[in-house]
């Protein structure tokens, strides 16, 4: 019979296996869903621990990175950014609200988890074909409903013009890029097989004829932000082409599309008539800098931003109040400079994490361009934030840790002889 340590970790590993493949394929469908499969590998990371403090030497021969993970500035930044928030938690009037917010903090945990474990468990690649997969059958769903929708027996998809899958057409725009960008940055790889070459560019594309359909501005911009980066990096001509194509696509898109379910999408209706979601989102960052002004320590509150722009917008037109349409604003007005200057730290080093995973990769390797992929993601999500909340976002925050996750899920590996963690 096996050692009680050795079954405990083998029912761990089935987990991460259950957990992580849950997770990916839910990332484009269902915030339940991928809260179920974050469940279940964080339970699983548990397990492991207890197994390896329960072992006798020698019978785990698999190693734990998990010491590494702790060691990590990136994972102590994450930590701060949550207690930063702490105090803005405790003063907001809406303490329900804010206590919503700062729960989700605990979605940090994606980004670490899954670095530590999918190389270990060997679920890198499994979970990539997965995502992709999964986002391929979410812009199916959304070409149904652009098409008409459909109605036979249990499957019932409703006609929308501006396409979401199963998710809010912003939310579902938020993951679109990232997955574009992830997917780019694996196809241009040298050694990718032709057939899974053809089948990466049927879907780069497919994604982006999705994105495109979103009618979401921000999504755009931030796409081409990351398009940009990854030209940057790479320098490779098949880049800037897919990038000056979809340039050329998306213009000509918002050009013949006069308007669009009350947006303006053509740059030359923004100078013959008022585009009132982009006048919205001025007002609401006007007023989220007068409510940092005026409480530049704490702000006002996690939860408190729309009662306090409900009193500042007075007679000035808005379509919403609910946040400010800007993350960095956003940050500013409802946690000052106590929960802003933890958050800039948080970034600055998922950056120098990811660039430290691209330098020490041998360049042209599977785990040099996931890095590349998903500084190419942090860039959009970036630039997407200027103009929404999507960090805010659960749905768009998990795709985000998940795809940071796998790009550093070499970083914490180390061999066995040299894992001298102890119990």
């Amino acid at each position: 019979m096996k050692p009680p340590a050795v079954i405990l970790h083998t029912v761990s590993h089935r987990l991460f296996q259950l957990g992580f493949v849950a997770l990916t394929l839910f990332i484009p469908f269902s915030i339940a869903g991928a809260n179920f499969g974050i469940g279940f590998s964080l339970l699983a990371w548990m397990l492991a621990a207890i197994a390896f403090r329960m072992a006798k030497p020698g019978e785990i021969t698999t190693f734990r990175p998990q010491i590494k993970v702790r060691n990590d500035p990136l994972f102590w930044s994450a930590v701060l950014l949550m207690v930063s928030a702490a105090p803005t938690l405790l003063i907001s009037d809406d303490f329900q609200r804010a206590f919503k917010d700062w729960r989700s903090y605990w979605l940090l945990s994606i980004c670490f988890v899954v670095a530590a474990n999918l190389a270990v468990h060997r679920l890198r690649e499994v979970v990539f074909w997965v995502l992709f997969a999964s986002i391929t059958i979410s812009c199916i769903v959304a070409m149904v409903q652009r098409a008409g929708g459909i109605d036979a027996g249990f499957i019932h998809i409703d006609a929308q013009k501006r396409v979401g899958s199963t998710l809010f057409t912003m939310t579902f725009a938020g993951i679109l890029y990232q997955t574009i960008l992830l997917t780019l940055a694996v196809v241009l790889r040298k050694g990718t097989e032709l057939r899974s070459r053809i089948i990466l560019w049927a879907g780069v594309s497919l994604q982006f004829v999705a994105i495109l359909l979103t009618v979401t501005r921000g999504a755009w911009l931030a796409l081409f932000a990351g398009l940009a980066a990854i030209c940057l990096l790479v320098r490779n001509k098949t880049v800037l082409i897919f990038g000056t194509v979809a340039v050329v696509l998306v213009l000509s898109f918002a050009v013949y599309t006069a308007q669009h379910t009350g947006r303006n999408v053509s740059p030359v209706l923004l100078f013959r008539q008022l585009d009132v979601h982009a006048s919205t989102r001025l007002v609401l960052w006007d007023i989220a800098w007068e409510l940092f002004k005026k409480n530049p320590v704490l702000g006002v509150g996690m939860g408190d931003y729309e009662t306090e722009a409900n009193e500042l917008v007075g007679d000035r037109t808005v379509t919403t109040t609910t946040d400010s349409h800007n993350v960095y604003l956003q940050v500013l007005a409802t946690r000052g400079l106590v929960g802003f200057l933890p958050f800039v730290l948080f970034w600055w080093l998922v950056f120098r994490s990811l660039f430290g995973v691209r330098k020490r990769a041998e360049k042209g390797s599977i785990e040099w361009h996931y890095a590349v992929g998903a500084i190419g993601a942090t860039v959009a999500i970036l630039i997407g934030a200027l103009t929404e909340n999507n960090v805010d976002d659960e749905e768009v925050f998990i795709a985000f840790m998940f795809i940071t996750g796998l790009a550093l899920s070499t970083k914490y590996v180390v061999s066995p002889k040299n894992d001298n963690t102890g119990g």
